[in-house]
């Protein structure tokens, strides 16, 4: 009896290490994800822009419905606080609460914000191109981050889930 519970507990042990180190390998590629996402986003964004008159509120629900199938995301957060907070402070805002992305993603994303509805229609598509630029930057940093340390993780959760039931047998 005592070696069958044993043989369970080291079992769980295995399966939560390796479930920690696949958490800690997700962050890598959410964040992957995620700069692909707004920059899809911005593309969108920027031909709404250039050829329709809609609202900023209005163009950030639909590409929150598009791009992100009404999933939480930075444009669903900033339209919420549109009303309260104003363009800027809100986007702010809504790229701050975004946890998949590291603060040199979120300074780059947010500088898009500073002018966001203040300028003419060629400033917002000039900035739009500016800031897609910048996230084609990032979206390569973050896929050779995600390169060197996606399986690093997914294998040091696994090794170390091992060597522990080693040193517990």
């Amino acid at each position: 009896m005592f070696v069958f519970l044993k043989i369970i507990i080291l079992f769980f042990i295995l399966i939560i290490c390796t479930s920690i180190g696949m958490l800690k390998a997700k962050v890598y590629n959410n964040r992957v994800m995620e700069l692909k996402k707004v920059k899809n986003s911005l593309e969108v964004l920027k031909s709404k822009i250039e050829f329709t008159y809609e609202p900023i509120q209005d163009i950030f629900q639909e590409i929150s419905n598009i791009v992100y199938a009404n999933q939480a995301n930075i444009f669903q957060e900033t339209v919420k606080n549109i009303g309260k907070f104003g363009v800027t402070e809100s986007w702010t805002r809504a790229v701050e609460k975004n946890a998949d992305l590291n603060e040199e993603d979120k300074s780059t994303i947010k500088m898009f914000g500073k002018l966001l509805g203040k300028t003419d229609k060629s400033g917002q598509i000039n900035e739009i191109n500016v800031t897609s630029k910048l996230l084609d930057t990032q979206i390569e940093k973050a896929e050779q981050d995600k390169d060197k340390n996606y399986k690093l993780f997914k294998t040091l959760g696994t090794v170390v889930g091992i060597g522990l039931c080693i040193i517990l047998i």
